[in-house]
């Protein structure tokens, strides 16, 4: 609203006098009285006009029912990535950290503040991510999570980032209690191991037709979450079930529990656990001559890990994983990754590279540019986007539903043949 006061010039005859007027009379005064008052309307009617993209509100007054994170004109919006960078899965977890270094290199910049990355070993335990968590929580300028690579480490974490309203998408973390609890906060590019649980139990019913199965599990919240669903659908489809066994993480030596298992004679060993183990696992299982097909999980979809590490022991056994695309795009993504990091893409590489590019482009969507320079993005509104997220990835097609489950996802079954994977048709 714009007031505009035009100012007239007025004389006034006061009568006759034997000196100057002694002041303004009381027409000027009346005169005066009023473009006081309008100036002071005007004053009280103004409106600040709120910078480009900044909608209604002006952006400096931006506001969240979840608060709202500043990053400076001479910050950085800060990316947190969590994952075992040391110890036997170390693997698994540099091959997430390359892809999501990758993506953060081609963002660059959101309206000219850099985007960067601060990685954590979370060690694939629970305590190390809790850890974790509180550190990424306490820092301003993160903007939210790809965390965490276990789902033993997210469990443990996942309440900590829901106090603070800190987004997280993992990009491997598939058991089941993960997205149970519906916290609003949670996503994940992986899937969830109520449709890989089924997917190995259709198989082994439907193609292997399996009438006796043993079920080894790592006692992890993934490995042991998973073998329960395994076996939850075997048994509906009438499959005997002759052992249930836990082993530890780290563990070399599973003659024992393999002992126990072979007179049994079950037609297949289901592992549900992790690549060091399970390829020394399946190393055993032939020096005890034990000759049941060999069924696992996405824990052992890694050549190195498991393949190599199992030499000949690991060739005709069965691994499940996600159906990735195939094409122009997959491919050409995939030789970019070698020419930069000089290996071949990792188990969830890809699943890590969609998740930070959808954390970024949300945040993209919702931050506003402030007069000093500096971004704010409201918390719940970043997470509304995420929510809301429809992308194209290397992945293929990714949504979220009301869990932040993917939506979609498909888990088939491959076999290993000499050096590779492949897909079982």
């Amino acid at each position: 609203m714009r007031w505009v006061v035009e100012r007239k010039e007025h004389s006034v005859y006061a009568g006759p006098s034997t000196s100057r007027s002694r002041g303004l009379g009381q027409a000027s005064w009346g005169i005066l009285l009023v473009t006081v008052l309008l100036v002071a309307v005007a004053a009280a009617c103004a409106q600040p006009v709120a910078p480009p993209g900044g909608g209604g509100a002006p952006a400096d007054q931006l506001t969240d029912e979840w608060g709202v994170i500043t990053i400076p004109a001479n910050g950085a919006i800060k990316v947190g990535f969590a994952a075992a960078l040391s110890g036997p899965y170390a693997k698994l977890g540099k091959d997430i950290e390359n892809a999501v270094k990758l993506a953060v290199e081609e963002k660059g910049t959101i309206q000219g503040i850099k985007v960067q990355v601060v990685s954590e070993d979370d060690q694939c335990e629970g305590a190390p991510s809790a850890n974790v968590a509180r550190k990424f929580v306490a820092d301003d300028q993160m903007v939210g999570a790809v965390a965490h690579m276990c789902s033993g480490g997210t469990l443990a974490a996942m309440d900590i980032y829901q106090e603070k309203k800190m987004a997280m998408i993992s990009p491997s973390s598939t058991a089941i209690d993960v997205t149970k609890k519906g916290l609003p906060i949670v996503f994940r590019t992986a899937w969830n191991d109520l449709i890989q649980g089924k997917a190995a139990a259709d198989f082994a019913r439907q193609k292997l037709n399996v009438k006796k199965v043993a079920i080894i599990h790592d006692k992890s919240s993934y490995g042991q979450g998973l073998a329960e669903e395994f076996q939850r659908n075997v048994k509906t489809g009438g499959v005997e079930v002759v052992a249930l066994e836990g082993v530890s993480r780290g563990e070399k030596d599973f003659n024992a529990v393999l002992t126990k298992i072979k007179p049994n004679a079950p037609d297949l060993v289901y592992f549900g656990g992790m690549a060091a183990e399970g390829s020394q696992l399946v190393r055993q299982m032939k020096a005890q001559g034990i000759e049941a097909a060999f069924l696992s999980d996405d824990g052992l979809f890694d050549k190195k890990d498991y393949i190599e590490a199992a030499g000949g022991a690991a060739d005709g056994t069965y691994v499940t994983y996600a159906k990735l695309p195939e094409g122009a795009q997959f491919t050409a993504w995939k030789d970019k990754f070698k020419q930069k990091f000089g290996s071949e893409i990792g188990t969830f590489s890809p699943q890590g590279y969609d998740a930070v590019n959808i954390l970024l482009n949300a945040v993209e969507k919702v931050a506003k540019k402030q007069a000093d320079g500096s971004l704010k993005i409201g918390r719940r509104a970043l997470v509304e986007a995420i929510r809301a997220t429809k992308w194209e990835g290397v992945t293929g097609a990714v949504s979220f539903d009301a869990n932040g489950d993917r939506s979609g996802s498909i888990v088939v079954v491959n076999v290993v043949k000499g050096s590779e994977f492949q897909e079982v048709k």
